[in-house]
């Protein structure tokens, strides 16, 4: 059963330039249950051929002289990319057997030709014909295809448009309300220092005591709103970094010397292995702290009582590897790529006794990248977690 589904008036176009010939196609044809169309000479049977309702051509040798012929060539030319209508070609007698006629020669070698001897049978022409249907149905599915793969793109487009455009609105909403709420919070922690200088009279221990509480809620506030910020400057293209060749070993001497009161605090051992003092890294100084401060305060928070973390390096030619590594409660699997995603938390619930909003981890990625390296982790439950930071060599 031919599909009829493509969009097209007739299944066959016969060139029939003689009044007998063109019903007597048309009755043949219609015993077979096919469409046909008859054609009184190669322009008209061209012309329908470029208004796509052509599904097979049928032709006589006789009929392709020079100025017919190149008619036809031209509009088989002129097909889209994924057409190649089929052209039956009905040979004079005995033609298969002798050299091929140069005007038959020249559109099979440019066109999708099958050639059938005459005399033919009736049963065999259709076969044939019905064989060309198929595989021109196979072509208009093609064509449709692509053309909804066109359109499936096209919304595709569309729509990672629209989710850019609310990205950039999301961030730079988050980095005007940053900006915003750190002015009222810059102000609690001026009044709050007056007042504990007694500018305003005298303050009682439990009032300095209330005072900063006032102070701690106020910073741990501001260093949230703080890192808001600075993934908003990171997802709206607002950093800038400024490569230098920055000594590991100073790095680690930075950021140790910040870390290591909160790691006393929470009995932790903080162990720093010393640093080959010329492997240097091409990256920001300002940044390349930012990360290192981020995974060790991260590593100590969440490592219990009496654990330990752990601060080193190692280099090839062309990369320089800092891992940061810890013997606390460790990542799951499937939180092990969502941990570098904003506002993820490993322990989402109210109650957790970890204070953050998620952006440490992504804002580190980001900048890592930023500076032509990358961050990745590798955790096991119960066991610990150690994060890579991956940079360019100087």
């Amino acid at each position: 059963m031919i599909d009829t589904r493509a969009p097209r008036a007739t299944d066959v176009a016969v060139l029939a330039p003689t009044g007998r010939d063109a019903p007597l196609a048309a009755q043949v044809f219609a015993r077979w249950g096919i469409a046909a169309a008859t054609y009184p000479d190669m322009r008209a049977l061209c012309e329908a051929l470029g208004d796509d309702r052509v599904g097979a051509i049928v032709v006589a040798e006789e009929a392709l002289h020079p100025v017919p012929r190149d008619e036809l060539l031209a509009a088989l030319e002129a097909q889209p990319a994924w057409s190649d209508v089929p052209v039956i070609i009905l040979t004079g007698e005995g033609e298969l057997s002798r050299a091929i006629a140069g005007a038959i020669d020249t559109v099979a070698e440019r066109g999708n030709v099958t050639l059938l001897e005459r005399p033919v049978r009736v049963a065999t022409l259709v076969t044939v014909i019905r064989s060309a249907l198929r595989a021109r149905q196979r072509q208009y599915d093609v064509r449709d295809n692509l053309a909804a793969l066109h359109d499936a793109r096209a919304e595709a487009e569309e729509a990672r448009a629209e989710a850019e455009a609310a990205s950039r609105a999301k961030s730079e909403f988050l980095a005007v309300m940053s900006h915003e709420l750190r002015t009222p919070l810059n102000a609690i922690a001026g009044y709050a220092e007056l007042i504990e200088l007694g500018v305003h009279g005298p303050v009682t221990d439990a009032q300095r005591e209330a005072l900063r509480r006032v102070q701690r809620s106020e910073r741990h506030l501001l260093g949230l709103i703080n890192g808001v910020l600075n993934y908003a400057r990171i997802e709206t293209g607002n950093v800038e970094y400024d490569p230098v060749d920055v000594s590991v070993a100073e790095a680690f001497a930075s950021a140790e010397a910040l870390v290591a009161p909160q790691a006393k605090a929470r009995g932790l051992r903080l162990e720093i292995e010393p640093c080959d003092p010329t492997v240097l890294t091409r990256a920001d100084r300002e940044k390349l702290q930012q990360i290192l401060l981020n995974l060790l305060s991260n590593a100590i928070k969440f490592t219990g009582d009496g654990g330990h973390v752990t601060m080193a390096c190692s280099a090839d030619a062309a990369e320089v590897f800092i891992r940061v590594a810890d013997n606390g409660r460790g990542i799951p699997p499937g939180k092990r790529t969502a941990i570098f995603e904003p506002f993820v938390q490993v322990d989402s619930r109210l109650t957790r006794a970890d204070q953050g909003v998620g952006l440490g981890l992504a804002i580190s990625r980001d900048l890592a990248r930023g500076m032509g390296g990358d961050l990745t982790v590798e955790s096991e439950v119960g066991v610990g977690s150690t994060f890579t930071l991956c940079l360019p060599r100087a």
